[in-house]
């Protein structure tokens, strides 16, 4: 399958460049001159890598990568951007930024850093799709499937999203925020905070001994949910 890259930049000359070269390579692109399009675009197209300017017309680059991050902290993402000071590329990188490269720059350079940044990102992920073992319970997230003991447990479709998402950083607190983006993007839920405590409460009852005392699925008071490490 064609990894897809979504180009953003107001410069309608650079969509067309870079779209071209990284065509040529191989990738699917799909393209953006604001925020608020790529916001959209993204929700839709799902990309593999980002190339992201900085100066955009209705919002800054760097706001948007650090949203991005907070919920999607491994997916790739490339700084274009006029600006080449060394406290830009510190705030980028401070923000997530996976590398930079300054305007003008040389379209193949930029291909071959997002063949690079797509290798490693493979190479850091593939881990998190074997098998994961904490306590009684296996994982198998590709296989869809639990074990507590030799017994299997089922899970609903949304159940499954949210645990896939605590498993993948155990010991790490997910806000409750962080949980609605990731799970329901940008989708209006009503009461989506009971909802989503009505699905933990159903994920406890089905992978804890003692539902009310849970030891795998922790709340995090006034914040969220984390899963043991």
């Amino acid at each position: 399958m064609k990894k897809k890259i979504l180009i953003v930049d107001d410069d309608p000359d650079i969509l067309t460049i870079v779209s071209s070269f990284l065509q040529i390579e191989g990738f699917e692109t799909v393209q953006a001159q604001d925020i608020t399009s790529a916001q959209k675009m993204f929700l839709t197209e799902a990309p593999d890598l980002i190339i992201l300017d900085i100066m955009l017309p209705d919002k800054s680059g760097l706001e948007w990568l650090k949203e991005l991050k907070k919920t999607y902290s491994t997916l790739p993402v490339i700084l274009l951007t006029a600006k080449s000071s060394v406290s830009d590329k510190v705030l980028g990188f401070e923000l997530g930024a996976d590398d930079y490269l300054a305007k003008p720059f040389e379209p193949l350079e930029l291909v071959a850093r997002c063949k690079a940044l797509l290798r490693k990102t493979e190479l850091f992920q593939k881990p998190k799709r074997d098998l994961i073992q904490i306590g009684e319970l296996k994982i198998d997230p590709k296989g869809r499937k639990i074990l507590k003991g030799d017994s299997e447990i089922h899970l609903t479709p949304m159940e499954w999203k949210i645990l896939n998402l605590l498993v993948s950083e155990p010991g790490r607190a997910f806000s409750r925020e962080e949980i609605k983006k990731a799970i329901w993007m940008e989708k209006k839920i009503y009461n989506w905070s009971r909802v989503l405590d009505v699905h933990i409460k159903n994920l406890r009852e089905k992978l804890e001994d003692d539902p009310n005392n849970p030891t795998y699925i922790i709340t995090v008071h006034g914040y969220g949910y984390k899963f043991r490490e």
